[in-house]
């Protein structure tokens, strides 16, 4: 399936990023995706390295190989099934969407799209229901206790499993 950005509701979600803290924005990149600033839509060693690492394991776990860019067009498609043909109309839509938007914007979409367990879709419902209180007032170890759900909202759960929380946060 293609994506027709004109009618993806984008616009009805919140925060701007304005209200955004930068190191919220910072703590994603680093966890979810490095090379964030230097890609256009697909990191093609992280995509190469996955495939490699279904047919021959060469890292301990399964590495995601999606950027946040395509997984915002998860979050907006809701299709994450594991095929082929899913994967291929994810990063042809990503490198599509790196074309008519700026980085800035998609991180935007991303940070107001993503599931951050518990029913919080995006980071300002994050913020409100982990801390209770405003994006914009997140202190650092908060945005790296949120930036690290996103991987498995269950398990990484802040309250629920705070240690395995924890343990992600070494990485934001």
């Amino acid at each position: 399936k293609w994506m027709d950005y004109n009618t993806v509701a984008i616009e009805n979600k919140d925060p701007e990023y304005k209200g955004i803290p930068q190191m919220l924005a910072n703590a994603f990149i680093a966890i979810e995706d490095k090379r964030f600033a230097t890609h256009y839509g697909v990191d093609w060693k992280r995509t190469f390295g996955a495939l490699i690492n279904e047919f021959v394991p060469i890292y301990s776990s399964r590495q995601g190989g999606s950027t946040i860019t395509q997984q915002l067009i998860k979050n907006l498609t809701g299709e994450n099934g594991r095929t082929v043909s899913r994967k291929f109309f994810e990063i042809l839509n990503a490198l599509n969407l790196e074309q008519n938007y700026s980085k800035k914007t998609i991180m935007e979409f991303y940070l107001n799209t993503a599931y951050l367990g518990n029913g919080c879709y995006g980071v300002k419902t994050a913020a409100e229901y982990y801390f209770g209180k405003d994006v914009k007032d997140l202190n650092a170890a908060e945005c790296a206790t949120i930036s690290s759900i996103t991987q498995a909202p269950g398990a990484l759960d802040p309250i629920a499993n705070f240690d395995a929380n924890h343990e992600r946060q070494q990485y934001a």
